[in-house]
C-alpha cells in the first residue's frame, strides 16, 4: 500500500478512465470513497488508488416527493440515515441505523462500499430491495441501471464491468398507504450470526387489507433474497395477529438458509419472530401520519 499511486478524479469520465486502466485481475476493492485496483506496468502489477471524494455526483443526498430519494455512492451511510425525509418517508431505511452494531458498515462505510463489494451489507440491501431501489452505474460505455435485487443476486460473480462503478442509489417515491420496517436479530450458537427481515406493505383504503407486499430475508453470510410465498400470502389478506403469525411461520419454513444455519437450532424461531415484528411495524407505518408528512414536506 505504501507504493500505491493515488488519483483524485473530478468528473465521472476521468474516474471511469482510471478504473478501466486498472486492468489487473479481479474487481477493484472499495473502501469508503476509495477504489483499490491493480494496473499493469513495465515493472509488473502495481497498486493504484482512485479516490472519489471530488466527484460531485457521488457526494449528494437529494429528495423530492415526485422522484424519490437519491444517495451518492460516496456518501457516508450515517448521513442519509439522519436525513429528515429518510426518517419520515423511508422509516425502513432509518431502521438500519437503529439495528446496526458497532463496527458495521453503517458506522463509517458508504453505499458504494456496501453494494459494490462481493458481500453487500445486510442492513442496507434488504430495505433497498423491498423499496424497489436501483443503482445508477457509469463506465466507459456510458450509463446503465440495475435493481439492487439483481445486483445482489450477481454478487458471487463480477457484478460490474471493467471501468464501471456505482454512482448513486435511487429509491422511488413512497406510495400512499405504504410502510416498511427492517428487523435484525441475533442467533445463539454462532459468533456473530444474525437474521434480518425487511417488510414493505401497501394497504387498501380500509388500511386493514394488504394489496401488495415485499418481504426480503438474509442470514449473515448468505445473499439477501425475496420470499415470494409470503408476498403472495399477504396480498389480499386482512392483516391481523393470525395472518401476521402465519406469515412469520411461512417465512421461517420457506426461506433458504445457508448450511451453517442447519447447525443453529434457533434460526427458524428467530427468523419467525423477526418477520412478525417487521410486518407489524410495516403495518403501523402504512397508516397515515399527517404531522410526520408535513414535516417531510417542509424539509
Amino acid at each position: 500500500m505504501t507504493d500505491a499511486e493515488t488519483y483524485f478524479p473530478e468528473c465521472l469520465d476521468e474516474a471511469a478512465a482510471l478504473l478501466l486502466a486498472a486492468d489487473g485481475p479481479g474487481s477493484p476493492v472499495i473502501t469508503g470513497t476509495r477504489f483499490l485496483a491493480q494496473a499493469s506496468s513495465p515493472a509488473g502489477q502495481t497498486s493504484i488508488i482512485v479516490d472519489m471524494r471530488r466527484v460531485s455526483e457521488l457526494n449528494r443526498v437529494e429528495f423530492d416527493e415526485r422522484n424519490g430519494l437519491l444517495i451518492g455512492a460516496a456518501v457516508s451511510l450515517a448521513e442519509p440515515l439522519r436525513f429528515p425525509p429518510v426518517q419520515h418517508a423511508y422509516a425502513i431505511l432509518a431502521d438500519c441505523g437503529d439495528a446496526s452494531e458497532p463496527g458495521r458498515a453503517a458506522d463509517g462505510g458508504t453505499i458504494g462500499e456496501c453494494l459494490g463489494n462481493p458481500a453487500p451489507c445486510a442492513d442496507l440491501a434488504l430495505p433497498l430491495i423491498c423499496l424497489g431501489a436501483s443503482v445508477a452505474i457509469f463506465g466507459p460505455h456510458g450509463w446503465s441501471e440495475i435493481s439492487v435485487e439483481a445486483l445482489c443476486a450477481r454478487s458471487k460473480g463480477r457484478a460490474l464491468q471493467a471501468g464501471e462503478f456505482i454512482v448513486d442509489v435511487r429509491v422511488p417515491a413512497p406510495l400512499v398507504r405504504s410502510g416498511g420496517a427492517y428487523v435484525r436479530a441475533g442467533c445463539a450458537g454462532t459468533s456473530d450470526g444474525s437474521v434480518g427481515v425487511a417488510a414493505l406493505l401497501l394497504m387498501q383504503d380500509d388500511l386493514e387489507t394488504c394489496c401488495g407486499a415485499r418481504i426480503a430475508v438474509r442470514f449473515d453470510g448468505a445473499q439477501p433474497g425475496r420470499v415470494p410465498d409470503v408476498e403472495r400470502f399477504l396480498q389480499g389478506t386482512r392483516i391481523d395477529e393470525i395472518s401476521v403469525d402465519e406469515a412469520g411461520r411461512v417465512v421461517a419454513a420457506t426461506t433458504c438458509l445457508p448450511t451453517l444455519a442447519s447447525t443453529v437450532t434457533d434460526v427458524p424461531s428467530v427468523l419467525r419472530v423477526a418477520a412478525c415484528q417487521a410486518i407489524r411495524r410495516a403495518l403501523e407505518r402504512s397508516r397515515p401520519h399527517p404531522e410526520a408528512h408535513r414535516r417531510a414536506r417542509r424539509t
